[in-house]
């Protein structure tokens, strides 16, 4: 498999670091070594990612860049643990098994652990307090090399299935009077947010129509034009240009016009997008309830 290779802007979205940044720890303390393709382009590997994050993370916490450039590779790593997997929640057991069985690519205990924690609350709930937090504790591990990538793919393919098997299961009746369309964009493969959504609106009685991931808008538009549904729904999740943005949001702002086009995800936060008062943007799921509700 072909290394995976980031440009100082890759870094820079990743970490919110801005690229001056980088470049003055780079140049100046010497943190990183950027490598350069046959063309010469300058690029960095995934070992760097991990590291500047785990600068970041130690910067943040009270370490001057000076002290931290005096530390190995190794260190840097051994301090960061020391910051990032001491973090607890009410469900912190829980969270602390499902990783165990991760590690182990157990997915019968994984799926039968999930659905013990279902059994106690409701599936947007559980997302909440068990997934989110467990999905960013993946990304802690994997950030000092406690994990692997393999390992968050595995876990993200069951609980997507976990997902849509529990929403196929909902019993509410829906209201032929209420229809949403969700999609992804043709720039976005993130599920987890529109699946969770999808299970919202389906509770509250809504005829779902889900076109899944990475849907071209313009073919989006003609389903749209059949269906004219109450509300539409997409998230962003996946970094997007400017550009790109703006030719999704035009069909949205035309879907607007006759339903409530709700928005939601990381990058709707991000400087360089700016959206308009036309589209609803929502930052929780309980934003969502009390639209449907």
């Amino acid at each position: 498999m072909a290394s995976l290779r980031y440009s100082i802007k890759d870094l820079e979205n990743f970490t919110q670091i801005k690229a001056h940044t980088i470049r003055i720890w780079e140049q100046r303390y010497g943190l990183l070594e950027p490598k350069r393709t046959d063309t010469n382009i300058r690029y960095y590997s995934e070992d760097d990612l991990k590291k500047i994050l785990n600068i970041n993370l130690l910067y943040n916490s009270g370490y001057k860049i000076s002290k931290i450039a005096l530390l190995s590779e190794e260190e840097i790593i051994e301090e960061a643990k020391s910051f990032i997997l001491v973090t607890e929640t009410d469900k912190q057991s829980e969270i602390d098994a499902i990783t165990m069985l991760i590690l182990d690519f157990n997915g019968s205990a994984i799926k039968k652990a999930l659905g013990v924690e279902l059994a106690k609350t409701k599936l947007d709930n559980m997302y909440e307090d068990i997934v989110i937090p467990l999905l960013n504790k993946i990304g802690q591990l994997w950030q000092v090399n406690s994990i692997n990538i393999i390992h968050e793919r595995y876990f993200s393919n069951i609980f997507r299935e976990f997902l849509i098997s529990n929403i196929e299961v909902l019993k509410t009746k829906p209201d032929p009077l209420k229809s949403a369309l969700l999609f992804l964009h043709d720039h976005e493969e993130h599920e987890f947010g529109i699946l969770i959504y999808y299970y919202i609106l389906k509770s509250n009685g809504y005829n779902c129509h889900y076109f899944g991931q990475k849907v071209p808008v313009k073919e989006v538009a003609e389903a749209f034009t059949h269906i004219k549904p109450q509300i539409v729904v997409s998230t962003f999740t996946a970094k997007i240009s400017e550009k790109n943005f703006k030719k999704i949001e035009t069909v949205l702002l035309d879907m607007s016009k006759t339903s409530l086009v709700i928005v939601s995800g990381s990058q709707l936060t991000s400087s360089d997008i700016k959206l308009t008062r036309d589209l609803t943007h929502i930052k929780s799921i309980d934003q969502l309830k009390r639209l449907v509700n």
